[in-house]
Parts: structure tokens; C-alpha cells; sequence
């Protein structure tokens, strides 16, 4: 028994790396993300968009290394519905050739920390689905980042709403997902479980509802519906986001309590934060989860953006488990370098993070979810987005079949 306990341990461990997932492999590379280069954009965690508006997405990354890297491709990998790499050739899913050399970049302007600027044209795909846009140097086993993004072609209508929790314990504090699907008449469809449906809420790039209700086909209508029984369409509420405004070295912005200027860089200090979770909801305006990369005194041109160092504060008693300061620009990863330290003396929790200049949204959070530090409120206003996921007959390939895009408020 003990053996076959280890083996299926085993198993899973092997399963879960197969997931392509953001990731930035090197410590120089900064500021990966996805974006249409407009200005003022709110930058995503993992964008989606129509197959129909492809040609006008970039993969933008700064190189803090400043190393002449003559060798860099870009490469991208068709995935299946649970973002593991499918067994489709390069020639099925893209019109042009893949592993394009990466060239051309840009030096930062009048920036104390000094970096080279890369924006990368998207290819373009011929079927819809999931992504990964990797750049390596010279061989595929040295990666430098990794990054998702979400391709759909709108075959079927995805009608989603929000509303309170359905029962009393939970209608202060959860949102609730109601689901239904129309789809054609030309689309096989044999059973709702088919399909694959992945739920996000925000920037968060794990599904909200890894098991949805049976499904309940009216073949009359064409119609596929998700009643909820046992609150399986729940979600958490959150709170909203906390904002930082990094943009300008010369003046006071937003939730800023001061800065020190050094001659390498600047260093900024948020004001001093507190927990949330045992105090009425406020509404506050967010990006729900996202950020602007932005400098304020020349808001045009992204090279001017120069890295600062942010210095996140929060007054609290010591928790028994550490915390991180989290949100779409470190894709909410828990890790050393947005970890909060404590400060006995003063009793508050500190984290110093390299961020370029811009507007963010962040929350503290600790691995096991607490409701302490920021609260969860059927009120708060989220994005939820729906990712509809069907294989068709004969393909080998999860296709991204439906899409919405869904706000808690409207």
C-alpha cells in the first residue's frame, strides 16, 4: 500500500510540472508581460483576446544585465486546457515559423538604474486556445521567462452573471457564478461533460471552480445549464486592491509617506498599511489585480520608466505564517523576494521589491488564505472571465471555443 501511496505521490508531482506557468528564470530580466503597446495600458497577468485581432500583441521584458545577448529566440508552445504542452507540430498552429531570433532593443533614457528594453511581435496562430511565449539564449534549456496568454474563437455564447452567495453563510462574503452555455447546431456535442470550463477571477491565473455542478443539456433550446446545489459555484469575494503610485521620483503621488533619493536609486515607502478583514467593506476604485508601467513627467515614452525601490509597510501583530506581497506583477508567487519581514521593534511587516515605475495594484496574502489581512466581501467589485474549452471529434487538441468576460457590479 505504502509503495503504490508513493508511486501515485510520484505521479502527481510529474503531472503538476507538466503545467506551463509564468515564470522569469533570471534575476535581470524584469517587467515581462504581454501588451498592445498603448498608452496608459493596464497590463494583465494573461491576456485573451480574439483570434480575429491577432497582429498587434507584444511580449515587452527589460534586461537589467545590460549583456550584449546576440542569441535570444522567441518560441511559442500550443497548450492543451490544462496548460500542458499538446502533441501539435509548430507547422499545425502557427502561420509563420517559430523560434524567431529576438535582435532588436532599446536602452532606458536618463534612468538611474540603466536597462535594455525588448518588445517582441506576436506570431500569429491559426486555431484557438491556450499559450506559452517563451525566450531562451541559444539552446531551449536556457529559458530566460515564460508567459501565458489565451487565444478564443467565439463559437458558442457564454451567458454568465454574479450574484450574493446563495445561502446565508455565505451571502456576506461570496460571489456566485451562474452559468449557461447556447451553442449551434453544427457543434457535436454529446455529453456537458465535453466541455471544459476554467473560471478566473481577476488576475489570478488558477481556476476559481476546478469542479463545476453536472451539466443539464436542453437539446431544444441548445442550451447547457450549471444549477448549483452545494454553493459549488461560490468564489470567495476579496476585497479591492490596494494601490501604489510609483510614477514620479519628484512628488508626492498616492500612498506615498516619503522617499529617499540615492545615487544608484531612489527608494520609496508606502504609507503605513493595516489589516482589513475586521472592518466593514469600503469601495475603493481598482484595477482589480493589474498595473500601468508609467513614468509621470514623461508619460509617453516607456524607456523613461526608471526602476525604484518600493518599500511596502503594514502594522500588525507577528503571524504565525509568513507574508507576501502580492498581485499581477510578480504573477501573485509567493517567493523570498516579496516576502514581508518583521519588524519587532516597530511592530510592522516590511518588504523592499525593485519595481519599475508605474501604478499598482497588490494585497498581502499569506499560502494558506487569510481572511484577516484583507477580507472577503460579497460586495466587491471583480472581473470574471470564462474560458469555454471543448475537443472536437478527431483532434488531438483542446480548442478555446467560448469566451466572456464578466463584471460583479453590471
Amino acid at each position: 500500500m505504502r509503495i503504490l501511496i508513493l508511486i501515485f505521490l510520484l505521479l502527481f508531482q510529474l503531472g503538476a510540472r507538466g503545467q506551463m506557468q509564468n515564470r522569469v528564470l533570471e534575476n535581470q530580466i524584469k517587467s515581462v508581460y504581454l501588451s498592445q503597446l498603448t498608452p496608459h495600458e493596464i497590463i494583465q497577468a494573461q491576456p485573451s483576446f480574439d483570434i480575429a485581432s491577432q497582429g498587434n500583441w507584444y511580449l515587452t521584458f527589460d534586461d537589467l544585465s545590460l549583456q550584449n545577448r546576440n542569441a535570444l529566440y522567441l518560441r511559442v508552445i500550443h497548450c492543451q486546457s490544462d496548460w500542458k504542452s499538446s502533441p501539435l507540430s509548430d507547422i499545425e498552429f502557427l502561420q509563420d515559423f517559430n523560434d524567431i531570433p529576438v535582435r532588436d532593443s532599446q536602452a532606458s533614457m536618463g534612468t538611474k538604474v540603466p536597462y535594455r528594453h525588448y518588445q517582441i511581435a506576436l506570431p500569429r496562430v491559426k486555431i484557438a486556445g491556450n499559450y506559452v511565449v517563451m525566450v531562451y539564449n541559444r539552446s531551449k534549456r536556457d529559458t530566460l521567462l515564460t508567459q501565458r496568454f489565451c487565444v478564443y474563437n467565439q463559437e458558442l455564447t457564454v451567458a454568465g452573471s454574479i450574484r450574493f452567495g446563495r445561502n446565508n453563510a455565505l451571502r456576506s462574503s461570496h460571489q456566485n457564478l451562474e452559468l449557461r452555455l447556447k451553442y449551434p447546431s453544427n457543434l457535436m456535442i454529446n455529453a456537458a461533460e465535453d466541455f471544459k470550463i476554467y473560471v478566473k477571477q481577476n488576475e489570478l491565473i488558477v481556476n476559481q471552480l476546478p469542479k463545476l455542478p453536472t451539466g443539464i443539456i436542453n437539446p431544444m433550446e441548445q442550451s447547457i445549464s450549471f444549477p448549483s446545489y452545494e454553493n459549488e459555484q461560490a468564489i470567495a469575494g476579496g476585497n479591492e486592491y490596494r494601490l501604489i503610485d510609483l510614477r514620479s521620483t519628484q512628488q508626492k503621488l498616492s500612498y506615498i509617506d516619503h522617499w529617499e533619493v540615492k545615487e544608484s536609486e531612489t527608494q520609496l515607502f508606502s504609507m503605513l498599511e493595516s489589516p482589513q478583514g475586521n472592518y466593514a467593506y469600503v469601495q475603493r476604485n481598482d484595477s482589480n489585480g493589474a498595473y500601468v508601467i508609467e513614468n509621470y513627467e514623461n508619460p509617453n515614452n516607456p524607456l523613461y520608466a526608471d526602476y525604484v525601490r518600493c518599500t511596502f509597510r503594514f502594522k500588525a501583530p507577528k503571524q504565525n505564517e509568513s507574508i507576501y506581497v502580492c498581485g499581477a506583477f510578480n504573477q501573485y508567487q509567493k517567493l523570498p523576494e516579496n516576502e514581508m519581514q518583521y519588524n519587532e521593534s516597530l511592530g510592522t511587516y516590511e518588504a523592499s521589491i525593485q519595481m519599475k515605475q508605474g501604478i499598482y495594484n497588490y494585497r498581502f496574502e499569506t499560502k494558506n488564505p487569510s481572511n484577516y489581512l484583507e477580507g472577503n466581501y460579497a460586495q466587491t467589485e471583480n472581473t470574471y472571465e470564462i474560458f469555454v474549452y471543448l475537443r472536437k471529434p478527431g483532434k488531438r487538441y483542446d480548442e478555446l471555443i467560448g469566451y466572456q468576460k464578466v463584471n460583479s457590479i453590471n
